[in-house]
């Protein structure tokens, strides 16, 4: 280290060391600093932190569970080489800060943010940092915050020391003869005007109490930042409370008791007073009793900080939570339920709370200018006018159309506003005297009216209330867009599920009635063959052998219709059944069909499930049957499996995982195979890849597999490669089992 780096180190700690601060107790004025540094910048973390010669204390932390760290390590040496803001945004982007022991162990830093802590005489005594275990960024807004917070660490250590100062001079004061007292007095004043020439340019004033006299000093400073003159304040302590604001006078009166019984190191409290024009400052107010050698209170001295700007951008960052909270309230309802009643019932509601308004009303409008109050938060006191019908006759012709084009009207005083006296005389008999009207848009054409009223006196609207309103309203008016889409598509769906039940009882009852008389032809055409085949000539044997086969075919098709039809009307209740059983039955019930064509079936160690038997039953039947029909040139190999997620399903090599939950079964062939083209369209009904002279059947089949698997809540698709065979792959849900 350089010669002057090392007399410049020096005096830092010095200046660190006369400060006193190393090693104090927690302090609420330096962790609320804290806490709205981790607030404004949204971190999790903050640090008011001190660089001693060899470690880095840290007076107030949040989110950090240690006190003290090595000096070597960490990034608050950045800001002592630059002696201005650093912010890192991503730590694993630089090479360097990348292998930082704060980086690749506790805290695990990735975003960092700081501001080094100078005195006024230009020494570093430590940062204030916001730190985050993801990347980030800050807004310009943000840093400037964080710099000002900054500069009320280093207030706060001033306060410090010169309340010390004032602490020893007064506590000589009290114990020296008359001639050293006035030397004191002297040195006293003198010590004032620096500390108050010192906090001038900081907005800072001055108090001192002497509980003896009950009389309370003020500084000029103190004077001027509540807008007096001096004279125009009296000393008396009675006279001070009387200024603060009622709702926190009796919380500071208690901050005084606290420290006076000594359970506070510190007085220190933040309150509005009054100042000379009426209006209400916010204040830091921050101060140290002294205390005589019998134990007695004589002296109280503090400082008064102007914080209305930092309360007004709490406030503001207060009203954009709570507005983002009501967006994503509304937002969630929107999307959980479409419940339109209950939407609108929590806008009116909670903007009510949030603007503090008397009254707030969603208007839907009708087509002829006039409409119907449908939700409303009104205080007690003013009319109710929730479920009227109201017309305003000047409403229509003068206003109707700017709404629709979205403007927004904000009226401050409706006594004094240009508007038109049937529409004044209108707003009057619901005691309406200011007024914040936004439109609610559907679909490009005006639904209603979103109103915010002031009953008791004129207001100013502001531009977060206005644009509160406005994206309110343009949340409604998604919400009634969806709801009445939501409202089509149910009505269609009730419709389609209404006439989807009318076919499957058309086909059940048409099927069922056909039998009879299918039967009767079937038996005729066959008695016909036998009496008379070889009789007649060669055209009539044909003829009557096409009228059997079509009969045949006839009688095939109207029992899957039936089988597919029965499917959700003829179902029955889901009990535990053993799949192993429903396989083997399936087999049984294909046995002519398997010795026939000489097939192999095998199959791992199937579970138990709830369903339906004789419908899964039906679904091992089809697929094995279609894995025969479709293999007529090789032996046919099916091979049915099973899995569930984590599990290894005896070696099989899956595409597809299974979801929680569920059982995967799967039947694989080594048939004919079919293009990934069809893979959807084989499961529609009557949908056939080959004509029926090549392989038979109704096309039918798949139709009813993806029917009963979806009635047990499960899926069924196909994975193939023409040539290469086919695995169809179907689920059905355990939880069922689980609530059995």
């Amino acid at each position: 280290m350089k010669a002057r780096q090392i007399d410049t180190e020096v005096a830092r700690l010095e200046a660190l060391r006369r400060y006193q601060i190393l090693d104090t107790e927690p302090e609420e004025a330096y962790d609320n600093l804290a806490q709205l540094a981790a607030f404004i910048c949204e971190t999790p973390i903050s640090l008011v932190n001190f660089i001693d010669e060899n470690r880095q204390w840290f007076k107030a932390k949040v989110g950090l569970d240690i006190s003290e760290m090595p000096r070597s390590v960490g990034l608050s040496y950045l800001c002592q080489e630059r002696r201005n803001v650093v912010v890192v945004s991503d730590t694993l982007a630089d090479e360097e800060l990348a292998n930082n022991l704060v980086v690749t162990g506790y805290p695990y830093i990735r975003f960092y943010a700081g501001v080094p802590l100078i005195t006024p005489k230009g020494d570093i005594l430590g940062t204030l940092c916001v730190i985050d275990q993801v990347p980030r960024q800050l807004s310009q807004k943000q840093v400037e915050a964080l710099v000002a917070l900054s500069r009320l660490v280093i207030d706060q250590l001033e306060l410090r020391c010169h309340i010390a100062e004032v602490s020893q001079i007064t506590e000589k004061l009290n114990f020296q003869d008359i001639t050293e007292r006035q030397k004191t007095a002297e040195a006293l004043r003198e010590s004032e005007e620096r500390w108050q020439l010192a906090l001038h340019g900081n907005n800072d004033g001055i108090w001192d109490w002497n509980l003896k006299t009950n009389e309370v000093f003020f500084s000029t400073r103190w004077q001027e930042m509540l807008g007096y003159k001096d004279h125009e304040v009296s000393n008396g302590w009675d006279e001070w409370i009387q200024r603060i604001h009622p709702d926190e006078r009796d919380s500071v009166l208690q901050a005084f008791q606290d420290h006076f019984a000594k359970k506070t190191p510190f007085y220190v409290c933040e309150y509005r007073v009054q100042c000379q024009d009426g209006s209400y400052k916010w204040i830091l107010d921050r101060g140290q009793a002294l205390w005589d050698a019998l134990g007695d209170i004589v002296r109280m001295v503090g400082s008064y900080t102007d914080i209305t700007d930092r309360k007004q951008v709490e406030e503001e960052l207060k009203r954009q939570n709570l507005r983002s909270q009501l967006f994503a309230e509304i937002t969630l309802k929107i999307r959980e339920s479409l419940q339109i009643d209950e939407i609108l019932q929590t806008t009116v509601t909670e903007v009510q709370k949030l603007l503090q308004a008397d009254r707030v009303l969603i208007f839907q409008l009708e087509a002829d200018g006039s409409g119907t109050v449908v939700q409303e938060a009104v205080l007690p006191g003013w009319p109710v006018i929730l479920g009227k019908n109201l017309l305003d006759t000047c409403f229509k012709e003068e206003y109707l159309e700017r709404y629709r084009r979205g403007r927004v009207s904000a009226i401050e005083d409706i006594e004094v506003a240009h508007i038109q006296p049937c529409h004044r005389e209108f707003l009057q008999q619901f005691a309406v005297r200011a007024n914040l009207v936004v439109p609610i848009i559907v679909r490009d054409s005006i639904w209603g009216l979103l109103l915010a009223h002031q009953c008791a006196a004129p207001r100013q609207w502001n531009n977060f209330e206005t644009e509160l309103l406005q994206q309110l309203g343009n949340q409604i008016g998604i919400a009634l867009s969806q709801a009445q889409l939501l409202e089509k598509e149910t009505q269609q769906s009730q419709e389609l599920a209404r006439s989807n039940t009318e076919l499957e009882q058309f086909a059940y009852i048409a099927s069922h009635d056909l039998q009879e008389p299918l039967r009767m032809v079937t038996s005729y055409l066959q008695l016909l063959e036998r009496r008379y085949k070889n009789q007649l000539d060669a055209n009539a044997d044909q003829f009557i052998t096409y009228a059997v086969d079509g009969a045949s075919r006839m009688q095939t098709l109207i029992n899957d219709l039936l089988n597919y039809s029965r499917v959700s009307s003829r179902g029955q209740p889901f009990i535990p059944v053993d799949c192993s059983v429903v396989l083997e039955q399936a087999i049984a019930n294909l046995q002519i069909a398997i010795a026939d064509s000489f097939a192999v079936v095998t199959h791992d160690t199937l579970p138990s499930v709830m369903a339906d038997a004789t419908q899964l039953t039906q679904v091992f039947q089809n697929l094995i049957a279609n894995a025969i029909k479709f293999c007529r040139h090789q032996q046919p190999r099916v091979h049915i499996g099973v899995a569930r997620v984590n599990a290894n399903p005896d070696g099989e090599s899956l595409n597809v995982i299974p979801l929680a939950d569920e059982w995967l079964f799967w039947v694989r062939d080594n048939a004919i195979g079919l293009e990934s083209q069809y893979a959807e369209r084989i499961f529609i009904i009557f949908q056939r890849l080959h004509g029926r002279d090549k392989y038979p059947g109704t096309g039918i089949g798949l139709a009813i597999c993806k029917k009963i698997i979806e009635r047990h809540g499960g899926r069924i698709w196909v994975e193939s490669k023409p040539g290469q065979g086919s695995t169809f792959y179907f689920t059905i849900p355990d939880r069922a089992l689980k609530q059995w």
